[in-house]
């Protein structure tokens, strides 16, 4: 019986031993279930979430178009379009060509890929073998051939597509960016990388306000990844970005540009070439432009000729892309804003400013130059250019003449603490605030200064600034004595033109009075208008500015220079205000800014004068030098009344026949010409009178008038400069030694060559 009974109980005992390894087993497993499930559901519940939906559905993202940038007329200087990229499927092709009985060898779809691959080439200007690249990756259903194809193509290649029954090629809405004026402007308003964001100028400074919101289009889709015939479909459409109105003028834009192009040509500067113009009562830029520059449409490539050149020269590859790089930035960057040089004499405007402001010097205040000044100290003099010196000058006469011994003993009249007083107010130690990118502040010595850093700069050595600190503080001698702060947007306005929110004129404060403010503007335009006219002078303007000449710091040869020149008008009632620069020019005469900078910024000003609306009020004198035009109803005249009727119009006449009558008349009739001019009569039907061109340059107004005149030919004397007795023929428009038709008017450009301004 006792046998019979212990099975079970070892039965028991095992079934125990069991029940004790398995349940510590099955409620860690329990648990782990559990805590797994809380885990993917709870915890990371958005997650798997986001997962299935991934696998699930289809998110594509729908650029938004940019906001327009517009000039203050409102035309556009850089608007957004929409365009397309495509997309080819890989896995879908290969699933299709796999399932095909037409093309039931590898050799066969091989050959079906080629061709697909060529033809799509074709449309899209790409290689076949990138093409073909795309399509070895068959474990993909995503691979983007080719990015912002326009709507003619893409229109060209779904046709081609249906045609020729190509598989697995779709489109998906992208956007680009155009620039209608090319490089117009270029540095200052930049461009957009390859994902339509912001990288220079204006599009980086307003890319959050220009950018818009990126819309959504989400579709159901298989395990292949390929859309499902389901009518799931959800489309949130993107919202187009802010534009902006800045106070870029697209035809003041175009004069500067015009005019700094020319100056590139003539004087070829290994540092560029610059010019801003200035609203002088609201800080607003009217034209900013730089050189060198580049196609805002295709900015990756090199625009200047000669750069590219030695760059594709360049046969180490790493060396070459270096260069490539550097010249990519420079050609990129605003020099207005990031280039720091010494100003040279148009500093001189701060100095004079804060002398009179303080008191330690007058109008009536004297000075003596002796050609030179010496220092304790200094290993060698401090010249002026006029080495012979000035002698004595008054405050205005000391700014005519450029005078650096004048400037030397106006700064020391200040001394360091008020010198560095002003040349902080001026705004000098800090940026504008102009709102563009990258903008840069020059060196300068502080209130500690010596006795011989206070004495170079005074007049405007030293010290270091941008092209536009120069502009905003000297605009500030001449405004009324406020400092303003630059700036290009005007207004940001919504898609449907509403304006979102304008900019207001700020004052950051008043440097000097506006009693000062006036002596510096009548002081400013004598010496414009010294001896008749400078190079910068404008017939019919109230003129006012500084030149300045600024040897490059760390040149060791003496021979590398930065010209510049500030101008404003009307003086009475100042309006707008301009800078021009060129840095280190290689050809021309390059003696003097006067010389080379001065036509420049009279050129600037011709233009942009009567463009803004600022009439010319000529004087006695200059009417007199007013263009006449060659009156009509000579035709059929005997000679005399007609030479009658030309004398009333003050022209003279040159006859050619023995005939009775005018059979012919040159310059033509209705055409303008000179005061004074020879008109050319014809009496019989013969061959045009030819005469030779002499050459006048170096001559002269009056000298190159006569020279002419004895050839036969007429005079129009043009520049600034025409009435300065020391002024000389620079440039003449016709070649010397052609023949070219008597009566024909030469014109000539008239420089000062000498140091006037300086």
């Amino acid at each position: 019986m006792a046998n019979q009974k212990n099975p079970p109980r070892r039965s028991m005992t095992m079934m125990g031993r069991l029940v004790f390894i398995v349940c510590p087993v099955l409620i860690a497993v329990l648990f782990w279930v559990g805590y797994n499930l809380f885990k993917w559901s709870v915890l990371e519940g958005d997650v798997m979430r986001a997962r299935a939906a991934n696998q699930q559905l289809s998110d594509v993202q729908i650029p938004a178009n940019r906001g327009t940038i517009y000039d203050t007329n409102m035309n556009v200087l850089a608007q957004s379009a929409t365009v397309w990229n495509v997309i080819i499927d890989p896995a879908a092709i290969e699933r299709k060509l796999e399932e095909s009985k037409t093309y039931n060898t590898e050799a066969l779809r091989q050959q079906y890929r080629e061709q697909m691959a060529a033809d799509l080439a074709e449309l899209l200007s790409v290689t076949p073998d990138s093409i073909l690249t795309h399509m070895s990756y068959t474990d993909k259903n995503y691979r983007c051939i080719a990015e912002k194809v326009e709507k003619p193509v893409i229109d060209e290649l779904l046709t081609m597509a249906s045609d020729k029954g190509y598989i697995g090629i779709s489109t998906e809405v992208n956007t680009k960016r155009y620039y209608p004026y090319g490089d117009l402007c270029s540095n200052v308003i930049g461009f957009t990388n390859r994902d339509n964001q912001g990288a220079y100028g204006l599009e980086a400074k307003y890319n959050s306000v220009l950018s818009g919101t990126p819309g959504r289009k989400i579709t159901a889709k298989d395990a292949m990844g390929d859309a499902l015939p389901t009518t799931y479909e959800k489309t949130y459409a993107a919202s187009e970005g802010n534009s902006i109105v800045t106070t870029i003028d697209q035809m003041i834009q175009h004069y500067i540009e015009k005019e700094l192009d020319s100056t590139m040509a003539q004087y070829n500067p290994d540092g560029g070439a610059a010019i801003i113009v200035m609203d002088v009562n609201t800080g607003g830029i009217l034209g900013m432009a730089s050189r060198p520059n580049y196609d805002l449409n295709d900015p990756l490539t090199i625009y200047d000729e000669d750069t590219r050149a030695m760059i594709d020269s360049i046969t180490d590859e790493e060396e070459r892309s270096t260069a490539l790089a550097a010249a990519r930035e420079k050609q990129w960057q605003n020099k207005t804003i990031t280039d720091t040089y010494e100003p040279g004499s148009v500093f001189k405007t701060v100095t004079a400013s804060a002398a009179l402001e303080e008191g330690t010097a007058t109008l009536n205040s004297t000075y003596y130059c002796s050609g030179s000044v010496t220092l304790p100290g200094l290993p060698k003099p401090m010249h002026c250019h006029n080495h012979a010196g000035h002698g004595v000058l008054d405050f205005t006469s000391a700014l005519v003449n450029s005078c650096n011994p004048a400037f030397i003993a106006i700064g020391q009249s200040l001394g360091q603490e008020k010198f560095f007083k002003y040349y902080e107010a001026f705004g000098l130690t800090e940026k504008t605030g102009i709102d563009l990118p990258a903008e840069n502040i020059g060196s300068y010595y502080d209130a500690s200064m010596s006795d011989i850093s206070l004495a170079s700069c005074s007049f405007g050595q030293s010290n270091t600034v941008t092209p536009l600190q120069m502009l905003t503080a000297a605009v500030t001698t001449i405004n009324g004595g406020k400092l303003l702060e630059p700036h290009v947007m005007e207004r940001i306005v919504d898609s449907n033109g509403n304006t979102v929110s304008e900019y207001s004129t700020q004052v950051r404060r008043q440097v000097i009075s506006e009693e000062t403010s006036e002596s510096m503007r009548l002081a400013l335009e004598r010496v414009v208008a010294n001896n008749g006219g400078t190079n910068a002078y404008v017939k019919g303007y109230r003129i006012g500015g500084k030149s300045g000449t600024a040897q490059k710091l760390g040149d060791e040869t003496n021979s590398k220079y930065v010209f510049s020149y500030f101008v404003f008008a009307p003086v009475d009632d100042p309006q707008v205000a301009a800078l021009v620069l060129v840095d280190e020019p290689t050809e021309g005469d390059t003696s003097y800014a006067n010389v080379v900078v001065g036509p420049l910024a009279s050129a600037v000003m011709k233009n942009v004068l009567p463009y803004l609306g600022i009439l010319p009020t000529y004087t006695e004198e200059e009417l007199a030098e007013q263009d006449v035009s060659v009156p009509s109803g000579l035709y059929g005249l005997d000679p005399a009344t007609a030479s009658s009727k030309l004398g009333i119009r003050g022209l003279d006449s040159y006859v050619v026949g023995d005939g009775k009558e005018v059979v012919g008349v040159y310059p033509e009739q209705g055409t303008r010409i000179p005061q004074e001019s020879t008109v050319v009569l014809y009496t019989e039907s013969t061959e045009p009178s030819m005469v030779t061109v002499p050459n006048v340059v170096g001559l002269t107004p009056a000298q190159a008038n006569r020279t002419l005149g004895s050839a036969g030919l007429n005079v129009r004397v043009d520049g600034g400069a025409a009435n300065n007795s020391k002024s000389k023929v620079a440039v003449q428009d016709l070649e010397p030694g052609t023949q070219i038709q008597r009566g024909t008017v030469v014109t000539v450009e008239c420089l000062v060559a000498g140091e006037d301004g300086e």
